[in-house]
């Protein structure tokens, strides 16, 4: 087996690369159902990023670290903590200096004994993520890392994304799905590897299609994101198409309203500035009767005037 591999391939940017150099020939990676190799319940397989069907620039799992692993942190750096309330309100701040040498529970103790903590509880899940739960005292109160310059061990990633404690730098965010598998969809493999094989045997059948079932199986499977929480496939989906359809009913709802509101505008600017036929026709007698009356008063001045003068003459 190990004729058959580049023993020149090495991790390079976190990834684990293989290759057959034989021709004709390949590597295929299984778990061992009774055995697995497995951290924070993940295969090595997608720890190294071998193959994977959605990549991401950062990490898509969670790191799997314990409270006694060493953190790897390099001097100099650092990451701000703040705690605002639910109303924006900063509760507190604390700027978590890691020191060369400490572990993962040095930084929880760090964190716990930080202004920070004294709203709340730090802990590190079985998975290697940070958790903060808040006291109930300050409910709804939000962490955030507004900066952080920490790096461990040169490889770029931040105590921000390996520790996952707010959520804000998951890669899922920028996940994809692989080129040339999103280019042509009968490049997924379907096959499943045969621990079983022997030396010489078929480890992979060109007819193997039971990899089908294990996509099918994972829609409804458990998947642990972290902040986010643990949902499925199937589940996200109907809540995606759920949050849609109550988005639009109640934007045709506003629609409804905001079609009245202007009707109402309009059926109010009209009778404001409208022209009324029979209050104008009535208008004009009135008007027209005084230019009568007016006209009979001038006559009989005129009248009274000539009188006047027939009797000085």
């Amino acid at each position: 087996a190990k004729a058959g591999v580049d023993r020149r391939d090495h991790v390079a940017d976190g990834r684990l690369t293989l290759s057959a150099t034989a021709p004709g020939t390949g590597v295929a990676i299984g778990q061992d159902p009774a055995n697995p190799s497995q951290r924070a319940g993940i295969g090595l397989s997608q720890v190294f990023g071998m193959n994977d069907l959605i990549r991401s620039d950062g990490s898509t799992i969670p790191s799997g670290f314990a409270a006694s692993d060493p953190h790897g942190f390099v001097a100099g750096g650092t990451a701000q903590l703040m705690l605002r309330d639910g109303a924006g309100r900063v509760l507190a701040q604390h700027t978590l200096t890691p020191t060369p040498g400490g572990s993962f529970g040095d930084l929880v103790a760090d964190l716990a004994a930080s202004p920070v903590g004294r709203y709340g509880s730090f802990a590190l899940d079985g998975a290697g993520r940070m958790r903060f739960e808040p006291n109930p005292t300050v409910s709804g109160a939000v962490l955030t890392i507004p900066s952080d310059s920490t790096d461990r061990a040169g490889t770029g990633r931040s105590f921000t994304t390996i520790a996952g404690l707010t959520g804000s730098a998951s890669a899922l965010a920028t996940g994809e799905v692989r080129p040339d598998i999103l280019g042509n969809s009968g490049r997924l493999p379907l096959a499943l590897l045969d621990t079983r094989a022997t030396v010489g045997g078929i480890a992979l059948g060109s007819t193997d299609r039971s990899g089908a079932a294990g996509y099918a199986d994972a829609h409804a499977r458990t998947i642990d994101l972290g902040m986010a929480g643990a949902t499925s496939v199937d589940r996200r989906a109907a809540q995606v198409l759920g949050g849609a359809g109550s988005t639009a009913a109640l934007a045709k709802a506003r629609l409804t309203e905001a079609a009245a509101r202007r009707d109402d505008a309009v059926n109010r600017r009209d009778s404001f500035s409208g022209v009324n036929i029979d209050e104008e026709l009535s208008q004009m007698v009135v008007l027209q009767n005084s230019y009568s009356a007016a006209a009979r008063v001038i006559s009989t001045v005129t009248a009274m005037y000539d009188t006047l003068l027939t009797m000085v003459r």
